[in-house]
């Protein structure tokens, strides 16, 4: 075998890993939820995950935010994908803080 046709040649198990590869279900739309909808407590949670995250974007300085869950959902009216959501934005502007402080190796 000649290198062209080695560097050409296709593996079987990708032609088959990619004709095997089912489509996912298409995203359902959801309505908001509204207060009709939640309990008192849930409302509250919402809302108390929706202010950290607020809080956190005013600090971080985040202008916009854009999330899209895989399964069509609204992250908006879930409180745990917003407190996830509010976890990494912190972790990252530590991350960049860290790095803005760090000098760098010693030349």
């Amino acid at each position: 075998m000649g290198l062209r046709n080695f560097l050409n040649r296709r593996s079987r198990s990708t032609e088959v890993q990619a004709s095997s590869a089912v489509a996912p279900d298409a995203p359902v739309e959801q309505e908001p939820l509204t207060a009709g909808q939640l309990s008192t407590e849930q409302l509250e949670d919402l809302d108390a995950a929706r202010a950290e995250l607020l809080q956190l974007a005013a600090e971080v300085g985040v202008k916009s935010l854009n999330a899209c869950p895989r399964d069509g959902s609204r992250w908006q009216d879930d409180p745990a994908t917003i407190r996830t959501i509010t976890a990494v934005l912190r972790e990252a502007h530590l991350e960049e803080q860290r790095s803005l402080a760090d000098p760098g190796p010693a030349r």
